[in-house]
């Protein structure tokens, strides 16, 4: 693993500045504050600014864009209409389920739904 990232350059920046920048052979991950997956549960704040539903647009526009220019670009979301509907024109869009930690009721913790989104011009074996 050490090797990887000895090629890798991670960054914490603005997701409109990186994903301008991806390319040809590149791999981004974005790790965005995710869309409310109820009415409840709105985890934006812990982004400076917050993580607006425009945000969220734009990281769709940023993915799409790095794909087009050779790069494969991969998101995760909650599983909700909503983000099907937001990343309804990404290359992959893969179902996990997923453990969650956070819950005021540890007892009525559940697996959540989620979406790993991939924007690639790469089968998705070579993608990932």
């Amino acid at each position: 693993m050490a090797g990887l990232f000895a090629k890798s350059d991670l960054r914490s920046a603005d997701f409109r500045t990186v994903m301008a920048e991806a390319g040809p052979g590149d791999f981004v991950y974005c790790d965005p504050p995710y869309s409310p997956a109820s009415e409840t549960a709105n985890f934006t704040s812990y982004a400076k600014g917050g993580f607006s539903p425009t945000d969220q647009t734009d990281l769709v526009t940023a993915c799409a864009g790095a794909a087009a220019r050779g790069a494969t670009a991969v998101t995760s979301n909650h599983d909700t209409p909503l983000t099907r509907t937001r990343y309804a024109h990404a290359t992959h869009l893969v179902e996990l389920r997923v453990s969650r930690l956070i819950s005021c009721d540890g007892a009525s913790r559940t697996k959540a739904s989620e979406l790993l989104v991939v924007y690639s011009s790469a089968p998705l074996a070579m993608a990932l």
